[in-house]
């Protein structure tokens, strides 16, 4: 690993310092001496919280707590003997140690127990990683980068490749539950994962970091760290630049993606600090959205990398099926003290997000068989591939005030937010082999039914959002701390469409212009208790929300749609023991959902019906010799039942567990670790009737158990100081194991990847 004073600032006694080397250097991810911090961007410190959530100061405070013995500075996840919920922290030490060079923000956090998922197709290009968390599926919890919640406006789900590459990510923290009122965003629901940006350091470093791997795979991660300018008043930049290209292990579904992040953290005053943050993104692949996935029958004939071809009269070919997206993360915070106890932090933030989509209308054929993807014009050619032309922007605009005032007896911490969308969105239908409009619809204009249209989608949408919270951490007695804290949320959604084409089942194509307000107060009650300084108990009771998807609005009569957000009750139990070699922690919950939201019987809006139980148990521990050799292991239960259908639910996995040993002694590291998502039942929606992988014969929406899938990772460091060599490989034995299942479609984990990274730093 880099060294360097990876350590950022902390708030101590009324200013802005470098935090004491309370644990040794693998605490911020340090190894050595020199260099850039702890890799290609810095150590995993950065902006988070203790104790009531994961937002609002510096992740260092968090690292420290976490981090206080060597085998909780060593295991990959821990949680803080501070906690108020059941946590996992993962440090830019463990991510640059053990994930891909190559991975996204989602293959940073998958060694923590409850979280399922895994990546499709190989190289690190593609939007196919998608992460649960105690079976929620993405979109139902939130993510936010330092503290600020990001997502799609037409509902909070992600795009992996699209905004943060592993080389941007500093730390993680991943809360399983809503967190304290002041944890904020739109899915305050199943949880959250909060990422946070790289540390930018002390001293001057300059890193280059090339690796080279399966399918033709290509990472280049340039990293800049000026230290501190005296000539700026202290300014300290990071630069970071991350450029990757790969083939690909499904067929002809290569790509490149391009990131670039500024970060300038400004000493206004001893007491004052601005930090300003950029990254902007860019990506090209080729894969279909009419997919991810093969039917079993194309698995037969053609095997577990098919995915597209070469063949430009085929649905499958490459070209018909790409898509083009840009974005972008911006942020200005500025924090300091008020005295007399006062402090305060706010972030103004922007984040912008384009794709540009083409795509075959269905990918279920055979090579040279009958065309699933015909056009919908009666005067074109059968023979013709039929697809469309789909374009999503939108930029959202915000602002997070957060206000503290400390007494001996405990901190009161208040705030809001407020945040704005615009979005626009089409859908419009293509003959793809002529490259001219596929004219299917009947024109919104035309007094004649013979001049029609291509015009599927025509959206533009917005929201306006406030949020109100404060959170009172009380320290009544010595080592026992209780926070109680409430939060109001108001979330108004438009939406003015020219052409809608989706909704309920009876939903007429047509213009649409809707309005929905959705407010709740959510109430939150946590408390830790220190039994000894190296034992600590927690309880949590806490209500969570999750605004409806834009979806809800596609309907006949809007004032019939009197939705409410999908609301949580959360009860949770922990324990953490954490002392010389040893950590462990472990949790049980129970999570009550009600509200959820169902499309009436008559087809024509969305009501509020059915409740639905989530319940399990969560550890996770570490040991740690004096020798250097670490071993850790992490589990899960996991249950989710509808109470109203009296069956489980879908897309859960029944067991999350992982097991491995970490080595550290000197220049080299080592990591061997096996990850394991439990089955989980899926259900087949597809529209006649199908045969399964293992005989299984299935009706449309028969309900169908997918097995375990399991991954074998490793890798091997050693650093010369200047040069440091790094061999890893993922999914050792080659499991290619189905990971979803859904219209009569198949994906499958992605194969063996060997990578090779040589870092020359200074």
């Amino acid at each position: 690993m880099l060294a360097g004073s990876a350590v950022g600032l902390a708030w101590t006694g009324g200013a802005w310092a470098a935090p004491a080397a309370a644990m040794d250097a693998g605490a911020n991810g340090d190894a050595g001496s020199g260099g850039t911090g702890s890799g290609d961007t810095g150590g995993g410190a950065s902006r988070s919280t203790a104790g009531t959530g994961s937002e609002g100061v510096d992740v260092d405070t968090i690292l420290i707590e976490a981090e206080r013995n060597r085998a909780a500075a060593e295991a990959p996840v821990k949680a803080s003997l501070d906690q108020n919920q059941p946590k996992s922290f993962i440090s830019r030490r463990y991510i640059e140690q053990a994930t891909p060079e190559t991975g996204d923000f989602t293959t940073t956090v998958l060694i923590a127990p409850s979280i399922g998922g895994i990546a499709s197709n190989g190289g690190g290009v593609g939007e196919t990683n998608k992460v649960t968390l105690r079976g929620f599926a993405d979109g139902q919890f939130n993510l936010t980068y330092d503290g600020m919640a990001f997502g799609d406006t037409n509902d909070p789900t992600h795009h992996p490749a699209s905004y943060f590459p592993a080389s941007t990510i500093g730390s993680a923290v991943v809360d399983r539950g809503p967190g304290a009122a002041g944890d904020l965003g739109q899915a305050n629901f199943g949880g959250a994962i909060h990422y946070f940006s790289p540390t930018v350091d002390d001293k001057f470093g300059l890193s280059q970091k090339i690796t080279f791997g399966s399918f033709n795979t290509q990472n280049f991660v340039s990293t800049i760290q000026t230290g501190k300018l005296d000539e700026l008043g202290g300014t300290k930049i990071l630069l970071n630049f991350d450029e990757r290209q790969s083939d690909g292990e499904l067929s002809f579904s290569g790509g490149d993606a391009q990131n670039q992040l500024i970060k300038i953290q400004v000493p206004i005053s001893e007491k004052w600090q601005a930090t300003l943050f950029a990254t902007h993104n860019r990506t090209h692949f080729y894969q279909s959205d009419a997919g991810p996935g093969e039917t079993w029958a194309q698995v037969v004939a053609y095997g577990k990398d098919f995915a597209l071809n070469d063949n430009p009269k085929d649905e499958h070919y490459y070209k018909y099926n790409q898509q083009r997206k840009s974005s972008d993360f911006d942020y200005i915070n500025l924090k300091g003290d008020l005295g007399d106890g006062y402090s305060v932090d706010n972030d103004a933030y922007t984040n912008f997000y384009s794709n540009q989509t083409e795509s075959v209308n269905d990918v279920a054929g055979l090579v040279g068989a009958v065309n699933t993807s015909t056009v919908g014009n009666k005067n074109l050619p059968k023979t013709d591939i039929g697809g469309y032309s789909k374009g999503n922007r939108y930029r959202v605009f915000g602002d997070i005030l957060r206000g503290n005032k400390d007494w001996t007896f405990g901190t009161l911490k208040v705030g809001g937010l407020v945040e704005t969308s615009s979005t626009d969105r089409h859908n419009l239908l293509q003959d793809l082999t002529q490259g001219i409009d596929d004219l299917k619809y009947s024109s919104l204009t035309a007094p004649v039914v013979k001049n029609v249209s291509n015009v599927k989608t025509l959206e533009d949408s917005s929201w306006f959002q406030y949020q109100l919270f404060a959170d009172f951490e009380l320290r009544p007695i010595e080592r026992l701390t209780i926070t109680p804290g409430v939060k109001y949320v108001n979330f108004d959604r438009t939406v003015d469409a020219a052409m809608e084409n989706s909704g309920v089942t009876n939903f007429t194509r047509g213009p649409l212009h809707g309005d929905n307000v959705y407010d709740k107060t959510l109430k939150f009650l946590t408390a830790n208790y220190k039994i000894t300084p190296d034992v600590a108990v927690y309880a949590q009771y806490a209500t969570g929300f999750l605004i409806p998807s834009l979806s809800t609005l596609y309907v006949n009569n809007l004032d019939l749609n009197a939705l409410k957000p999908q609301e949580t009750t959360n009860y949770q139990l922990g324990a953490v023991w954490s002392r010389d070699n040893v950590t462990v922690d472990a949790d049980i919950y129970r999570i009550d959902v009600t509200n959820l939201s169902v499309a009436d019987p008559t087809g024509q809006f969305y009501v509020n019906a059915g409740n639905a139980r989530y319940s399990g148990v969560e550890g996770q521990a570490a040991y740690s010799f004096d020798n250097g050799v670490t071993f850790f292991v992490n589990g899960s239960i996991n249950a989710a039942k509808d109470l109203t259908a009296h069956q489980g639910l879908t897309k859960v996995p029944k067991w999350t567990d992982a097991v491995g040993v970490l080595f550290n002694q000197g220049p080299w590291q080592m990591t061997l670790s096996r990850k394991q998502v439990g089955r989980q039942v899926v259900a087949y929606n597809g529209n006649t009737a199908t045969t399964t992988a293992d005989g299984t014969f299935l009706a449309p929406g028969q309900a169908w158990e997918i097995p375990e899938y399991t991954t074998t990772d490793a890798s091997i460091s050693y650093d010369f100081g200047m040069v440091r060599l790094k061999l890893a490989a993922f999914n050792l034995a080659n499991d290619r194991a189905i990971t979803t299942y859904g219209g009569g479609l198949y994906t499958f984990q992605a194969g063996r990847q060997i990578q090779g990274t040589v870092q020359v730093k200074y």
